[in-house]
């Protein structure tokens, strides 16, 4: 028996069916389709019209420009003129927040100032992972000895591919068996593309290799001249949060142990001060509601 319960939030007002057959959640594919909009714009693309919209998420008029009103109501979408709307002002307000709330940016900052210096010429990267994707969200780069810094193809928030380059490698190979297993069944084209292997226990034996390595070396994934080192941040867990790659020119002198030493320091300090913070913050006591 289907059931009907009305969920308020705002500015959402949401119906959400329960208990058909094929275990359709109205609830989530509204929002879901809603912020699917959010997804359409980008470089390529600057403003969308209802038309477009309509004809890309096969929604009706009035369920399109009801989509529209609650995006532009919350600040995700602006109109410019008539038929005509753009990514909204609320995304550069909830970038700066993260920027200044996220715990492992916040966490990892510090270190990699630290450690930035340690080979000229090269720069460190932060990359998280968000859902099957790899963002990269920091960087810090190392001075210049030949007065042109590495040119870096990772800017913040542009997400890439989990089977190519160190620093989705070492994310991907840290992942739990069961995780590898179902992006090996959505993406196992993909995979054989990037030579990770052409059947489930291939991509399983390669993946394995480079987890009990402890760190992913590449080269010519950044650009042709350049190697990357990277080693994953795991939690408490030993889950995936994100990872440290260190890129330079390959005709940098030092070696690749010396790399990895450093980016594997890296990563332990990271972890360490994370384990710390999200301890002291258990063990405080639930702070007492203001009269």
């Amino acid at each position: 028996m289907r059931t009907c319960q009305i969920i308020y939030w705002p500015p959402f007002r949401i119906a959400v069916w329960r208990g058909d057959e094929t275990g359709y959640d109205m609830a989530e594919s509204t929002i879901s389709r809603a912020f699917l909009i959010l997804d359409m714009l980008g470089e390529e693309r600057s403003t969308i019209s209802p038309e477009e919209i309509a004809l890309a998420l096969n929604t009706t008029r009035s369920t399109t420009y009801r989509y529209i009103k609650t995006l532009c109501d919350t600040g995700f979408l602006m109109q410019l003129s008539r038929g005509a709307y753009a990514l909204g002002p609320r995304i550069v307000e909830l970038e700066r927040k993260i920027q200044l709330s996220d715990p492992l940016v916040n966490t990892s900052r510090p270190f990699m100032r630290d450690h930035a210096a340690s080979f000229a010429n090269s720069t460190l990267l932060l990359c998280g992972l968000w859902g099957d994707r790899v963002l990269c969200l920091h960087q810090e780069a190392a001075p210049s000895t030949n007065g042109e810094p590495a040119i870096i193809q990772r800017a913040r928030g542009i997400p890439f591919s989990l089977f190519k380059g160190a620093a989705s490698l070492s994310i991907l190979a840290s992942l739990p068996l069961a995780k590898r297993r179902a992006i090996y069944l959505q993406s196992g084209k993909e995979i054989e593309e990037a030579g990770l292997g052409d059947s489930w226990d291939a991509f399983r034996r390669t993946t394995r290799s480079l987890r009990d390595r402890g760190y992913v070396v590449t080269s010519g994934s950044f650009g042709s001249n350049l190697i990357a080192v990277a080693a994953p941040i795991l939690d408490a867990d030993g889950a995936a949060l994100g990872s440290i790659t260190r890129i330079a020119p390959i005709s940098q002198k030092s070696s690749e142990s010396d790399f990895s030493a450093d980016v594997r320091a890296i990563v332990q300090n990271i972890q360490d001060a994370l384990r710390h913070a999200f301890m002291d913050r258990s063990k405080s006591p639930p702070r007492r509601a203001r009269k």
